[in-house]
């Protein structure tokens, strides 16, 4: 009898102990995942904290947002421009950012997103704000190297972020490239879209500028293959969507970093949200 007893025992535990086994996925997996699960958010709002390597110095910010498609962005500072808000929609305002600095002289300006004004302080303008562009960035990095057969990458359990189970892809990339010769009134802006890479990555890369604008006519300028030399992806197991990307550079120091919280999906966004002139705005 209590042999018995022991099998059925024994045999209850069974499925309990092969439901609590996760499978790792491969990193091409929750790219993939990735990839379908932002196709199918319509809007979303939360807050970045994000951190921007320029030189010797770090930037940091941590600012509210809403984002709709097919391409609308409004962001508010906490830190360290508190009050200061913009809005982007695609399409509107002769594709002109629309902001006010939200301190004395609070002035509201129609800034060119890729513009000196525009971009301080700042590795991405923002009509390249948004999880599309953090996934996009990390996708064409991992599946370059995979694809060419070099550098490490691996998925592990990430355990918990913001309290949402995660998993986390760890990868390294080698310092390859080439070199171009800058053009005739040509900046890192003009080189970074030309090539296709991003212009921060190149003034990184490259010590003997301090700006996008310090390049010459016919300077040698190296072009990374990749973004950067280790990178860290951590996905929310249940959404598939990122929560947290960090890129180093070759030497090991921060690239930039960014990290999504208190995320809603889908909540209706109108135009109203994206409209300078909202009553809960201070343009």
């Amino acid at each position: 009898m209590k042999i018995a007893l022991l099998l059925i025992a024994s045999m209850l535990l069974i499925p309990i102990t092969a439901q609590a086994t996760e499978t790792t996925p491969s990193v091409e997996d929750l790219l993939k995942l990735a990839e379908k699960s932002i196709k199918e958010i319509k809007d979303y709002s939360g807050v970045l904290r994000k951190q921007e390597q320029f030189g010797s110095d770090v930037e940091k910010a941590i600012m509210e947002f809403k984002f709709a498609r097919p391409f609308k962005v409004y962001i508010k500072f906490r830190t360290p421009h508190k009050g200061r808000e913009a809005i982007f929609v695609r399409g509107w305002n002769d594709n002109e950012v629309r902001t006010h600095n939200g301190d004395f002289p609070d002035i509201t300006l129609n800034l060119d997103p890729l513009g000196n004004t525009a971009m301080d302080e700042n590795h991405h303008p923002i009509s390249h704000f948004g999880l599309n562009s953090t996934i996009r960035i990390s996708a064409k990095n991992l599946r370059k190297a995979m694809k060419r057969n070099e550098g490490e990458f691996k998925v592990i359990d990430g355990g918990t972020l913001q309290g949402q189970a995660v998993w986390k892809i760890e990868a390294r990339f080698p310092k390859g490239g080439t070199f171009i010769k800058a053009k005739d009134d040509e900046t890192l802006w003009d080189i970074g879209q030309r090539t296709g890479q991003d212009t921060w990555v190149i003034v990184t890369a490259n010590k003997e500028f301090d700006e996008p604008d310090d390049v010459d006519e016919g300077d040698k300028v190296f072009i990374p293959r990749y973004y950067g030399g280790q990178s860290e992806l951590w996905v929310n197991k249940e959404t598939g969507l990122p929560v947290k990307a960090t890129t180093m550079d070759w030497s090991g120091r921060l690239y930039e970093s960014y990290e999504y919280s208190d995320m809603k999906f889908n909540q209706g966004m109108s135009a109203r949200d994206f409209d300078p002139d909202n009553s809960k705005y201070n343009f």
